[in-house]
């Protein structure tokens, strides 16, 4: 006798909570007059309180947020659905909302997350995870923008043991959301301390404008370029390429 199946998707539950909750909102919340839901977000408990997480109206929004009964649930449910940038800028009304991890991410996600919302989000990051969220394909455009402004007002506050840490572990794909930038000199000297043998790594602080003089001679000592020819050309054509380390490949 074959088994039952019950191979039923993990999402399948909260989804069909999330649409009940909508529909609830849909067709009798919705209904109501603005002045009538607005008051009866900083009252009521659950169902409804979670369904007017769906209402678009900032004022609902921020009425829900001061009700005592709100809590992570309903913070999640509003960072995901609400539409309205006033209205989500109430969550930051209490810490706990946006230290949370599934909050940030929907935040993340809402293309209507407002930029003091975003800035928030991103202070709390370090450089791997901004540029995770930079090349990451579920942001709108707009937030994606905003998170590589903030990678790179990082990139000049963060330690050089992190900069150096992100450079390798992202093997240089950091770099093309730096330009203009540049290395400064206790990371290109802990830098110089390191074994390069990504070529990819080579190929990207190659083409990187902001590549200091002794980092570009410490890739030229590296096994991976010498067994590189075109790699190696790259580096030489480098304008930060100090003279001396020029005249020890020619001799």
């Amino acid at each position: 006798m074959a088994p039952a199946d019950d191979s039923s998707p993990p999402e399948s539950g909260p989804a069909q909570e999330r649409l009940a909750l909508r529909r609830l909102f849909e067709e009798r919340l919705s209904q109501l007059p603005a002045d009538s839901r607005t008051r009866l977000a900083s009252q009521v408990g659950d169902p409804e309180l979670q369904a007017l997480c769906f209402d678009p109206l900032p004022n609902v929004a921020r009425a829900l947020v001061d009700n005592h009964r709100f809590g992570l649930v309903h913070a999640r449910l509003l960072a995901a659905h609400h539409s309205h940038p006033t209205g989500l800028a109430a969550l930051q009304k209490k810490d706990v909302f946006l230290r949370d991890p599934e909050v940030q991410r929907m935040l993340l996600r809402n293309v209507q997350t407002p930029q003091v919302l975003l800035q928030r989000i991103f202070a709390q990051r370090r450089l791997i995870e901004l540029f995770q969220i930079a090349v990451g394909r579920e942001l709108p455009e707009k937030n994606k923008m905003a998170s590589r402004e903030a990678l790179r007002a990082r990139w000049h506050q963060a330690a050089s043991e992190e900069k150096v840490d992100t450079l390798i572990r992202t093997e240089g794909r950091l770099l093309a959301h730096l330009i203009g930038l540049a290395l400064d000199q206790k990371s290109a000297s802990l830098f110089c301390h390191r074994t390069v043998i990504s070529l990819l790594l080579v190929q990207n602080l190659a083409r990187w404008a902001g590549t200091p003089p002794s980092v570009l001679a410490h890739l030229l000592k590296q096994a991976v370029v010498k067994n590189q020819p075109q790699v190696r050309m790259l580096i030489l054509r480098h304008p930060n390429l100090p003279a001396h380390a020029r005249a020890g490949t020619e001799s």
